[in-house]
């Protein structure tokens, strides 16, 4: 390996620690203690350093949610278009979804975030994905675009009440993921 590979793999390397820091602080403190200065304190660099990697903090930010939106979308990648039955297709998305929620909890709230758009093309093209089963479903794009706007309400607001609410006590016996997949069983019925 050359001197320019090595290089770049160093980069590549403090990069990724730069990232794993900050998802490392915001794990155990929350995103508002997440700040340049912490991060470089903790892995020992300069503040300078950090800012060769990323512009500022919501550049580093917006690096995380492409990252979390990769990881979310390989879930995606694995239900593959053999299986005919969209809603099953939709089914799965929404477990996938749910079980990336919750393995990845602090980076799915950066993720989905009031203040987060779409961060880019790549993501777009899985959203396009998604809207088309929709469509092959209902055959009307209008009604495909309501219809994939209420199951993104459906999937988040779940996660987000399951994340911050207790169960009511008549619920308290049903695994909330059960509760999300029922809820999300009768939202592809009613297509």
């Amino acid at each position: 390996m050359g001197h320019i590979e090595r290089r770049q793999k160093e980069k590549e390397k403090i990069r990724k620690t730069i990232m794993d820091t900050a998802l490392d602080i915001a794990i155990s403190e929350g995103w508002n203690s997440v700040t340049i200065r912490k991060i470089a304190e903790t892995i020992e660099y300069a503040p300078p350093i950090i800012y060769e990697y990323f512009k500022n903090k919501e550049d580093l930010f917006n690096e995380l949610v492409l990252l979390g939106h990769r990881i979310l979308h390989k879930g995606y990648d694995l239900v593959k278009q053999p299986e005919y039955d969209h809603r099953k297709i939709l089914l799965q998305l929404s477990v996938n979804h749910w079980e990336f929620a919750f393995k990845h909890k602090e980076l799915y709230q950066l993720m989905f975030n009031f203040n987060r758009p779409i961060p880019n093309d790549e993501i777009e093209k899985i959203v396009t994905r998604i809207k088309n089963l929709f469509f092959e479903l209902t055959n009307n794009r209008e009604l495909a675009e309501e219809l994939m706007f209420n199951w993104i309400c459906l999937l988040n607001g779940f996660i987000f009440n399951t994340m911050q609410m207790e169960l009511p006590p008549e619920l308290i016996n049903i695994p909330p993921k059960d509760l999300f997949i029922n809820a999300v069983e009768r939202f592809l019925k009613s297509i």
